[in-house]
């Protein structure tokens, strides 16, 4: 068996039989090494596969070209598939993200909507080694935590019911592009990969190569340690984060938090930001514009007193023995009349 299949294997083998699996792919090598690797598993016939293909509308011809490659691809294989087409650059405009925001959360937002149509319960996704060294390396030249060094999880969450994997993300690029070519599987070039107008593209093209011919042959793998240690570090942090939580909030609603201040006096700075954190999680406040000076100004603010008004118009006072944290109800415009 490939090692690329015994690593599949491995890493799905806890799911439960029947699980139905929605494979991303764009057609690129990646995503096209993780579709042939789960339909060559010896427990293929255990994991119905459904493949998702989202064309963002942004390379005109090529995307469409692409979608209609995969398309005959997926019917010589026998794989059902779904294609979902997004004019992404006016989505950007309309809500004022970037193109790069706008299209996670299109994509996102496509495999959610495809997995529950398809009776999916797991979704995967063909993330690589080589991704997660760029990923943490790009978290560390923007600024970054203990968290941010953490780089791609391996699974998560994305609703209820429905998770996200990255079965391939401990393999690098060459181990994938080594399968396709023991298959004598094709694959599709974007072109906007090679476009240095984008800071991944620099990293992954001119950074990283440099790194590892002038300094580390191994960065990518190094990189990837990192990854694994700061999780593990980050998980343990917010198991304490959340014990102590629990020993100081007095009270809880969707609109109000009040927390013992006195005993956070002794936590340490670090974890105490990290509580406010868990805080955040728990009550599904917004953590977008949260960084680390928001979250030391709460640190500050519990140990020292005073208040403060924070992104989400969330105010905070530290008054008596309670610390309290207000975030009021959304307002609704009514409908003007006709």
């Amino acid at each position: 068996m490939h090692p690329l299949l015994q690593h599949l294997n491995g890493r799905l083998h806890g799911l439960p039989r029947a699980t139905r699996v929605l494979a991303a792919v764009s057609g690129g090598a990646d995503s096209m090494a993780l579709l042939r690797g789960l339909l060559e598993l010896p427990v293929a016939s255990a994991f119905p596969v459904h493949v998702a293909h989202l064309d963002h509308q942004l390379r005109g011809v090529a995307s469409t070209a692409d979608a209609d490659w995969l398309k005959a691809t997926c019917h010589s294989l026998g794989v059902p598939i779904t294609i979902g087409r997004i004019d992404v650059a006016s989505a950007a405009t309309a809500t004022g993200d970037g193109i790069e925001a706008a299209a996670r959360q299109a994509r996102y937002t496509f495999l959610e909507e495809t997995a529950r149509g398809a009776g999916c319960s797991v979704i995967a996704l063909a993330h690589t080694a080589d991704d997660q060294a760029e990923t943490i390396l790009h978290h560390i030249l923007r600024g970054t935590g203990l968290a941010g060094l953490r780089g791609i999880p391996p699974e998560r969450e994305l609703a209820p019911g429905i998770r996200l994997m990255r079965p391939l993300l401990d393999l690098s690029r060459q181990q994938v592009l080594d399968f396709l070519q023991t298959l004598g599987q094709t694959f599709r070039e974007d072109e906007s990969n090679h476009d240095d107008v984008y800071t991944r593209n620099r990293i992954r093209l001119q950074l990283l190569p440099a790194l590892a011919r002038d300094y580390n042959p191994q960065i990518a793998e190094s990189l990837r340690r990192l990854g694994l240690q700061a999780a593990e570090a980050q998980q343990t942090l917010e198991y304490l984060a959340e014990s102590q939580l629990d020993r100081v909030l007095e009270s809880a609603t969707p609109h109000q938090c009040e927390l013992k201040w006195q005993p956070l006096t002794a936590v340490p700075r670090h974890l105490l930001r990290e509580l406010f954190a868990a805080l955040w999680r728990r009550q599904h406040w917004p953590r977008q514009q949260m960084g680390f000076a928001q979250w030391d100004e709460l640190a500050e603010l519990t140990v020292h007193g005073g208040t403060t008004t924070l992104p989400g118009r969330i105010s905070v006072r530290r008054e008596g023995r309670l610390l309290t944290l207000h975030r009021p109800p959304a307002t609704h415009t009514a409908n003007p009349p006709l």
